[in-house]
């Protein structure tokens, strides 16, 4: 019987062995079909007069973001692909002085093939006269946080719904009366600050600016939402809840990153973290939000954060939604706070530190900014707590602060929407000038934000930080006409809900900061604390200083300054 099973076995095996064959020659094929569609395509956009970057029938696009990663520092962002492009069409487009409004990028098999959109009336096409869906890329990178429940990643009617849902916590109105807090909390940031100050008018000692603003930016995002004082600010540790954050981000970052060239895979231990990050993110949020639906009607009428605005909202497609608090909207509602504590943190912070680095380069902006200051909110900064709480409309009377704000949102954006031009066949956009159709098919259109706010067609003097152009009317030649080159929050319907926080609490670190502290980077102090580990020679356009990250953008080495204390003397 033993020796029947063996010859069975035996037989079987050049059948087995046939079967691995073919799969293997299927896998093969197939893959080399998706090769063949992929360059196909972008000979097929050549063939049409359409410009193309060159493009190798082997490796596709890949050899140019092979070119940007030799031309940069290892932990450079992705965004820096585009101003580098720019920098260098003569390379690439030897016929034009000029990017083309739309480029192709055929990443295959590295990364989704993308089609990067200079022009911002090119890209309203499909952000704003048609949303399409977000891309597949959005829903992986937040898989991890929100396992797509989130109205991020959602499509229809349930991001309908639930963008509604959000939409009064994150007014004008309610922030407003929400005020106090914030100001209680960027107050706390100024004294940290403060404290890491020189004695008798002296720079203090090199840290992170970062850390701090990542702090202040947690603090603020959890108590606009659920009324909650975390304290990361003045803690010795971070809390449960800031660590699963952090330690989720980084995961989340595991993404396949064209501008590393290189495939990630999570491995079981990673999905293990990633559990259990999402278990203590809900052991702590869960109990804020059952406690505020057991006390909705307790909740102070003037005073709401977004989660309470969020509860009470009434469905007009559906009278009975406000009442459903089964589990499944426990779970979404959830699933939308840690997208916001994500998205309300993370970008603010870095951009907090780039409005610190460009006031630093342009003394002259800085003084105009205090001068605003003092004739809006008085000469003296101890009093600006006072004058805000009885006058909180000041805030937003500071059009050169808000000016200085937006230009550092131009010249430094942190996100970009890509989106997923399969669910409309034959979907193509144009551009302004020009009779050429751009056919998406096959690409992933990209709003490719540091490209369009930085488009010489649009913006004079691109490059330049000059807050002026904001406050310029119409025959001004500094003067923008079109709005959409402005895109740091996205165009169209599924712009960043946040964008309304986002500006406050820039304007609140401006109002507290500037009058009361010089900020300066550090770098010499830096390296030799870092000893064996320092990277001078990471540079980019001149700047140590640059954008790093897999995903959202941060600054380099989290940005290292020292600060002091300043007298300040009003102006004149």
């Amino acid at each position: 019987m033993g020796m029947h099973n063996i010859s069975e076995i035996g037989a079987l095996r050049p059948l087995l062995l046939r079967s691995i064959g073919v799969l293997v020659v299927i896998v093969i094929v197939r893959f080399l079909h998706k090769g063949y569609i992929a360059r196909s395509r972008v000979r097929s956009l050549k063939a049409q007069g359409i410009p193309v970057l060159p493009h190798s029938l082997l490796f596709g696009h890949l050899p140019i973001l092979a070119d940007f990663r030799a031309a940069h520092p290892p932990d450079v962002n992705i965004y820096m692909f585009h101003p580098w492009l720019a920098a260098n069409v003569k390379k690439y487009f030897p016929d034009r002085e000029k990017l083309p409004p739309v480029i192709y990028a055929d990443l295959w098999p590295v990364a989704v093939s993308l089609v990067m959109v200079f022009d911002p009336i090119a890209a309203s096409q499909f952000t704003q006269v048609t949303s399409l869906p977000k891309d597949h890329v959005t829903a992986e990178f937040l898989m991890p946080l929100t396992e797509n429940l989130d109205m991020i990643t959602s499509e229809g009617q349930l991001w309908k719904s639930w963008r509604s849902r959000f939409n009064p916590g994150f007014s004008p109105r309610n922030l407003t009366a929400l005020l106090p807090e914030l100001i209680e909390e960027v107050q706390v940031f100024v004294n940290v600050l403060k404290d890491l100050a020189g004695k008798n008018g002296i720079w203090g000692p090199v840290f992170q600016l970062e850390n701090k603003t990542t702090n202040l930016t947690f603090d603020i995002i959890v108590r606009a939402s659920v009324d909650l004082r975390l304290h990361e600010q003045s803690r010795q540790s971070s809390s449960p809840l800031k660590l699963a954050f952090m330690d989720q981000i980084k995961l989340m970052s595991m993404v396949v990153n064209a501008a590393r060239l290189l495939p990630v895979i999570k491995m079981p231990w990673h999905h293990a973290a990633i559990r259990r990050n999402n278990n203590t993110m809900r052991k702590f949020l869960l109990p804020q939000i059952e406690s505020r639906l057991r006390s909705e009607n307790s909740i102070d009428p003037k005073k709401k954060t977004i989660v309470d605005l969020a509860m009470k909202y009434n469905d007009k497609d559906d009278p009975n939604a406000s009442k459903k608090f089964d589990a499944q909207f426990v779970d979404r509602l959830i699933a939308n706070l840690k997208a916001f504590i994500f998205a309300g943190h993370d970008t603010t912070s870095s951009t907090i530190c780039f409005l610190m680095k460009l006031f630093q380069d342009h003394p002259d902006c800085l003084a105009k900014v205090r001068t605003e200051h003092d004739s809006v909110l008085g000469p003296d900064p101890e009093k600006a707590t006072e004058v805000l709480a009885a006058s909180p409309h000041l805030l937003y009377s500071l059009p050169y602060t808000s000016a200085a704000i937006k230009e550092t949102l131009r010249l430094y954006p942190l996100a970009a929407t890509v989106r997923d031009s399969k669910t409309v066949p034959g979907f193509y956009i144009t551009a302004p000038g020009s009779p050429m159709r751009y056919p998406m098919e096959g690409f992933g259109p990209w709003l490719a934000v540091p490209g369009i706010q930085r488009n010489p067609d649009y913006w004079p003097r691109p490059d330049e930080f000059v807050p002026e152009r904001w406050l310029a009317v119409e025959g001004d030649p500094l003067y923008v006409a079109t709005k959409e080159a402005w895109a740091p929050f996205s165009l169209g319907p599924r712009n960043c809900i946040g964008m309304e926080l986002a500006m406050i609490e820039l304007r609140l670190v401006s109002v507290f900061v500037v009058r009361t502290l010089d900020i300066e980077e550090a770098w010499e102090e830096w390296d030799k604390k870092q000893g064996p580990n320092a990277t001078p020679t990471h540079v980019v356009d001149g700047e140590r200083l640059y954008s790093i990250g897999n995903g959202t953008v941060h600054p380099k080495d989290g940005m290292p300054v020292h600060v002091k204390l300043r007298t300040h003397t009003p102006a004149s």
